[in-house]
């Protein structure tokens, strides 16, 4: 497996110049790039100059993050105003990705963003169809440049899709070529707290176009979010099952490490690209030394 670093980690305390510069120093193989940072590069440079240090870097880009839906998007009930600014994000991303050599796009299901307003409110009746149908226009959006979108569950109660299983269903429905999944170890954990990795072996192995890898603080369900993501090494997330399932079914592409820390974040964008590398590999070696 190759090790990718996902900028989120440091998201708050660095730029994409200096993690171009820390990541490739740190060993890592792959770098996901935020789209809101990306567009605060493009502020001084340019999408030939960030194709200039992957032609000449051993790291090379994997997927952009994240494209967020809602159920009305591209509908004949869509606000114009709030369609155009997704779409101009996930043009921006299919642009630079072939700019750069990047096929990935992340995309998340419908949430309810607000950390205290409660469970998500639609039904699975109402956000299985709307996700297909997003999904089959965006894949019809992406294929001109050539990329891909990696559908992603989220597990806790503010998602409309929590679990493998549906996250399945929607990319069997989509049936498109450039429309698969990425797998992430705490969203999974997210649905019930549970370390069950089963359902990955029930997927089409193929559709899996990345993987995000870390672990979560052992917390009440009421109090898990996203920023109780933290390094491998530590945490309730058992990422050796996790890594392990992931050989059985034949999967080989990257790994990601993306964490939300606040903690991390008031560190130096050193300190936590080490870290990131030394605890990602660590974690990726002894899961081959298992099997």
């Amino acid at each position: 497996m190759k090790i990718s670093y996902n900028e989120a980690c440091a998201k708050d305390c660095s730029t994409l110049e200096k993690d171009l510069e820390l990541v490739e120093k740190a060993g890592f193989d792959y770098i996901e790039i935020r789209i809101d940072m990306l567009r605060k590069y493009l502020l001084s440079h340019t999408l030939d100059d960030l194709a200039a240090f992957f032609s000449k870097s051993r790291v090379k880009p994997h997927a952009f993050n994240a494209i967020y839906l809602y159920p009305e998007f591209l509908s004949d009930h869509d606000n114009d105003a709030r369609r155009d600014a997704l779409l101009d994000e996930f043009i921006l991303a299919c642009v630079a990705g072939k700019a750069i050599g990047s096929e990935y796009i992340i995309v998340v299901p419908p949430l309810q963003r607000d950390p205290k307003g409660g469970p998500y409110k639609g039904s699975w009746d109402e956000t299985f169809p709307e996700c297909v149908r997003i999904l089959r226009a965006l894949s019809d959006y992406a294929r001109p440049y050539g990329m891909k979108l990696c559908f992603e569950l989220v597990g806790f109660e503010r998602s409309s899709v929590r679990s493998i299983d549906r996250a399945d269903q929607i990319v069997r429905a989509v049936d498109r070529d450039n429309v698969g999944f990425v797998f992430d170890s705490y969203n999974i954990y997210l649905n019930g707290g549970l370390n069950d990795f089963s359902g990955l072996r029930k997927v089409q192995s193929e559709k899996i176009f990345a993987v995000h890898l870390m672990s979560g603080d052992d917390v009440p369900e009421s109090e898990r979010g996203q920023d109780k993501r933290c390094f491998c090494g530590q945490g309730v997330v058992d990422t050796d099952a996790f890594l392990r399932t992931l050989h059985d079914i034949g999967y080989e592409g990257m790994v990601s490490v993306e964490t939300f820390r606040p903690e991390y974040w008031a560190k130096s964008p050193e300190w936590v690209i080490e870290n990131a590398y030394r605890t990602t590999a660590e974690a990726v070696r002894k899961s081959g030394e298992a099997r």
